[in-house]
């Protein structure tokens, strides 16, 4: 009996790879496809968002961010420039509906200016459009 195993993984250095081929060393298999794209980057000035690893460099150091405050991130940051509801980055964030009233998005802003901004309270990358929403801009196009 043949066996078919199908192996996906998050490995920028190929190391787990790598580690796996070992596994299977001196046994009778194949490779069929080995695809080693790289991950995708967003870069936005001195960010950098890794989507597949749910990673942020900040200056070339790790942010730590919640899921919600990643998710927002991301969504934003896929179309800079583009501004977004709270209801539409809610649902980006938690796959439901906002509820009236709720002020989830605009607190998770401010976490994301105060882990990611030079100055949060002149913020150059995460900018609030009034009575609409927030977007993210590229720092050689934000309003100073």
């Amino acid at each position: 009996m043949k066996e078919i195993i199908v192996i996906r993984t998050s490995d920028p250095d190929g190391s787990v790879f790598r580690f796996i081929l070992d596994i299977f060393q001196g046994k009778d298999i194949q490779i069929l496809h080995a695809d080693s794209r790289k991950d995708s980057v967003i870069t936005l000035g001195d960010i950098q968002i890794f989507p597949e690893q749910r990673r942020v460099l900040n200056q070339g150091a790790e942010v730590p961010l919640n899921y919600g405050e990643f998710s927002i991130l991301h969504c934003m940051a896929k179309s800079p420039g583009q501004v977004f509801s709270r209801e539409q980055l809610y649902n980006a964030a938690w796959e439901e509906s906002c509820e009236f009233g709720t002020n989830t998005v605009d607190n998770t802003i401010w976490r994301l200016r105060k882990k990611l901004e030079p100055d949060p309270k002149h913020p150059i990358y995460i900018k609030t459009v009034f009575r609409v929403g927030y977007k993210i801009v590229e720092p050689e196009r934000a309003e100073r």
